[in-house]
């Protein structure tokens, strides 16, 4: 089941503390950001907890796709 989080308009912390309450259990995550910080931030808090992270767009509006090694 892929799970949906949007994370526009936040500052990290807040996208970290929002994929970490759905992490747990999920095989695959869309992540919604605005910032290339809250992109590197959340890469690395995913790739420690085992996924695999593709990022699609730029400018502001970012998509990434975590899926479970």
């Amino acid at each position: 089941m892929k799970i949906t989080v949007d994370a526009n308009g936040l500052s990290c912390p807040e996208p970290v503390l929002k994929l970490k309450k759905v992490i747990d259990g999920a095989s695959e995550i869309e992540l919604l950001v605005d910032s290339q910080t809250c992109v590197e931030n959340c890469t690395r808090f995913a790739e420690k907890n085992g996924f695999a992270v593709t990022v699609a767009g730029g400018r502001g509006q970012f998509v990434m796709t975590l899926k479970k090694k």
